[in-house]
């Protein structure tokens, strides 16, 4: 194990000089941030699990996120975010409190409701519902599936996801 400036060497996959030890966050050369330490815990957890199966973590494909115009937004209602608690002036010069507080859970909640999750499915069963010819199946873990020997194409789903998820694309011949 390397170390520089406080702080161990890892490579890409955040394993450190002995095979099977990992680090990240405060201790790996990057940004002291949570939301870096985060992501670090995040990726290591994916490579970790990687080198206990004996494997090779490979990233999948990102895809893109939905234009504004592929949302349906009448989905969604409008709502104000919600106005976190600040400290006063006069507290934030004689503490290391919080400035700005927190969500609490109900919170927190309220604002995920608020996010149009551009791109990413969310399991409304939009699709599912709409489809007259029963070609999207819906699997255990939440996700769908596309049967094609049942699908004719119509786009309906695509027409009806409020996220934008569903990317209608001509047949390979």
């Amino acid at each position: 194990m390397t170390f520089s400036d406080g702080v161990v060497e890892v490579g890409p996959d955040l394993m450190t000089g002995y095979p099977g030890i990992f680090a990240g966050g405060d201790m790996v050369p990057s940004e002291r941030t949570v939301t870096v330490a985060i992501g670090h815990g995040k990726k290591a957890a994916r490579h970790i699990d990687a080198w206990l199966r004996q494997d090779q973590y490979t990233r999948p494909p990102k895809h893109e996120p939905a234009s504004f115009g592929a949302l349906n937004t009448w989905y969604y209602a409008d709502a104000p975010h919600a106005v976190r608690p600040r400290l006063k002036a006069a507290r934030r010069i004689g503490t290391f409190d919080e400035v700005t507080g927190g969500l609490d859970e109900s919170t927190a909640l309220y604002e995920a409701r608020r996010c149009m999750s551009c791109g990413n499915c969310f399991g409304c069963d939009n699709c599912y519902g709409v489809c007259p010819d029963n070609a999207i199946i819906k699997l255990a873990d939440g996700q769908y599936e596309v049967d094609y020997e049942y699908c004719k194409g119509c786009g309906l789903c695509a027409a009806e996801c409020p996220c934008g998820s569903i990317e209608m694309r001509p047949e390979e011949s």
